[in-house]
């Protein structure tokens, strides 16, 4: 007699186990081949990430935290260092990115390198901590260890292509010798070049500054090859592969990072004091520029094949959207810092002239009143800000032992501006300040601090803050609109023309604020005002705003009209199909809806399948036309058909012209 907890219920689960299961076991090294788009000849391993990949993805996020976390941008040189560390740290997973959306297929072999290129990532979270090349302070040893790590990225990255050449030439697939060769060959120079600059960064301190362009113009050009490679030879395009979605999962990573940078501002403003109503609005601000910055790149995402030319470039195009991206982010988050550093010196301001002016207090009521202002700070809670506040404890007393500083005679020759005031109080309000800034967290270099306080400092990065925040903007709604013109697969409508005038204006926009610039009063004004997040939030909003009035303005006409139409992708809240499945038409929308299937339709082909010498490429229009086969089909007639599922794939000897010439008509395509 037994118990069950289902009953006399029979789930569907229970009709195996009277079998043993089949276990999964990993393979040393698998084919690229396998996994290969059997009915269009390219190279697609998966429709979508794997979790090896989204692991990948968390070193560069990584990355980019920590070299966030120790680099301060106060001054150009600091700005010029961010942009060259992030395009190092972009063009590594951009690199490994290219190769493992084609060739990339689970083994232990793929976790190998996978781990090597993740103590790749960790190499150069080293170097970023102290990345500066052009800067001072930039050493040697530092440089050398970027060097090391680049030559084992890209030779990592040769033998990898290697392995795919050796698998292609076994399966006797001749066209893809040339443009894999040359990709190998391309990662081997890249990683020599690496290789050459070490003797250059020897000793201590950097005889060569300028040697380190040879990084970028060697990164440039094996992206521009590796690029143009794909887009000569077809076969090797992205166009079955999920290379989108590496994309746009590294965008949300991206805009992430913001998030987490959120937190630190957060607790850098609001963490002494507590709720701040101004702080909340300027905290909510960035929040919300944080959720449209996703809008905007998402509800404008491309589904399904727009041209592989343009893929590319919309691939590319990812590099200046990214960092912009981080620019409009990280600056919010200055500007923010900006406004509340700037809030506080003016309250130590008003403090010192209501207690002196208006009090006209004198010696020990003076003095209690000047420390309880700097208890406020509390100066004495962190390390970096306890020094500031000795000594302002120190220029308070000095301030209490002159008699008469604040005495009805005296304080008749003050203003407003704090600098017409006795040296003593000038002193008391930059010693605060300086606390106050440096106590942000904000990474200030020693040297910098000798020839500067860190007053002239904030002001400087200030100014650089500025610029730079409103360039990332202009450059991110600029790569926008490019953006909306490379995925454009269908006829122009209001929506295209409206979107697109109108991110030319908040574009144009962007870049003339940058005018106020060669006004310093104005500008500083403007840094100490609540109001530079808000006008950049609006902007955002009015995109979204004209967005969706000019989408739902067409949608109205077009389904008032009656014509036949396209859509972009399904309701995800109410179609889910498997991948390869036909959806159902509409009949009377029939054209449109093989249009459809076009673009967004799966391989029929199981994955595990084999890309052989009998497989051939079909193009439905092409049968009528009698036009050739692919580069890729091999050189034997092919079916009229493309195979049914589950068949295997027939070989037939022959010869039909452009097309792989088997070397032996005994080898195993299967390789």
């Amino acid at each position: 007699m037994g118990f069950s907890i289902h009953g006399n219920k029979h789930r569907e689960v229970d009709s195996e186990k009277h079998l043993k299961r089949l276990h999964k076991t990993i393979p040393f090294i698998e084919s690229p081949l396998t996994g290969a788009d059997h009915e269009q000849l390219v190279f697609s391993q998966r429709h979508e990430a794997n979790t090896v990949e989204l692991f990948f993805d968390l070193f560069f996020v990584a990355n980019l935290a920590t070299f966030t976390t120790y680099h301060s941008i106060t001054d150009f040189q600091y700005l010029v260092a961010y942009v060259g560390f992030f395009g190092i740290l972009w063009s590594c997973w951009f690199n490994v990115t290219l190769h493992d959306v084609r060739f990339a297929r689970d083994s232990f072999y793929e976790r190998i390198c996978k781990t090597i290129q993740f103590i790749v990532f960790v190499g150069l979270a080293l170097v970023g901590s102290a990345f500066n090349p052009s800067g001072k302070g930039a050493n040697n040893t530092n440089l050398r260890i970027l060097c090391y790590t680049l030559v084992i990225s890209r030779s990592l990255l040769t033998i990898q292509y290697a392995i795919v050449l050796f698998f292609t030439f076994r399966a006797k697939y001749s066209k893809l010798y040339l443009p894999l060769a040359l990709t190998m060959g391309m990662y081997a120079i890249a990683a020599v070049a690496f290789g050459a600059m070490i003797p250059a960064f020897v000793g201590e301190q950097p005889t060569n500054r300028r040697v380190y362009v040879v990084w970028y113009i060697t990164m440039f050009v094996e992206g521009a090859v590796v690029i143009a490679i794909s887009s000569f030879w077809k076969m090797l395009s992205f166009k079955k592969t999920h290379l989108m979605e590496r994309m746009s999962l590294l965008t949300l990573i991206v805009i992430g990072e913001g998030a987490i940078g959120v937190t630190k501002t957060v607790s850098r403003m609001m963490g002494k004091g507590g709720l701040d109503v101004e702080g909340c609005f300027l905290i909510m601000c960035i929040i919300a520029m944080l959720v449209l910055l996703w809008a905007l790149y998402f509800d404008n995402f491309p589904h399904g094949h727009y041209g592989t030319i343009r893929q590319q470039i919309w691939s590319l195009l990812h590099f200046p959207l990214q960092l912009s991206i981080v620019g409009v982010v990280e600056g919010s988050q200055q500007v923010a810092l900006a406004r509340y550093v700037m809030k506080n010196y003016v309250k130590i301001e008003k403090y010192l002239y209501t207690y002196c002016v208006q009090d006209q207090l004198d010696g020990d009521k003076l003095v209690t009143k000047l420390k309880d202002v700097i208890d406020y700070f509390k100066f004495d809670s962190k390390v970096e800000t306890y020094n500031y506040g000795v000594n302002a404890y120190a220029i308070a007393d000095l301030i209490g032992e002159t008699k008469g500083i604040c005495s009805a005679a005296n304080v008749t020759q003050y203003t407003d501006d704090i600098t017409s005031w006795p040296d003593e109080f000038y002193e008391l309000t930059i010693t605060m300040f300086d606390g106050v800034y440096t106590g942000l967290g904000m990474k200030i270099p020693v040297d910098k601090l000798e020839v500067e306080n860190a007053t002239g400092i904030a002001i400087d990065s200030w100014k650089l803050v500025y610029i730079y925040f409103w360039i990332s903007f202009g450059v991110l709604i600029t790569c926008s609109i490019i953006f909306l013109l490379l995925i454009r697969r269908h006829k122009a409508d209001a929506f295209d023309f409206v979107s697109i005038i109108f991110r030319a204006c908040v574009a144009a926009v962007s870049f003339s604020m940058l005018a106020i610039v060669w006004k310093n009063t104005l500008l500083y004004q403007l840094i100490s005002s609540p109001g530079i997040l808000p006008f950049a939030l609006v902007l955002l909003i009015l995109i979204l705003f004209f967005d969706w009035l000019s989408a739902t303005f067409c949608n109205w006409r077009l389904l008032k009209s009656g014509q036949p139409y396209a859509k972009e992708i399904e309701d995800e809240h109410h179609h889910h199909e498997a991948h390869g499945q036909a959806r159902e038409h509409d009949p009377h929308h029939e054209p449109l809806a093989t249009d459809y299937r076009k673009s967004v339709a799966y391989s029929t082909y199981s994955d595990t399948e084999p890309l052989t010498g009998g497989t051939s490429y079909h193009d439905p229009h092409a049968d009528l036309q009698h036009r050739g086969s692919y580069a890729m089909t091999p050189l034997m007639s092919p079916p009229v058909m493309s195979p049914p599922i589950g068949s295997p794939p027939a070989v037939v000897p022959g010869y039909t012209p452009g097309g792989y010439m088997p070397v032996s008509h005994g080898q195993n395509y299967g390789a």
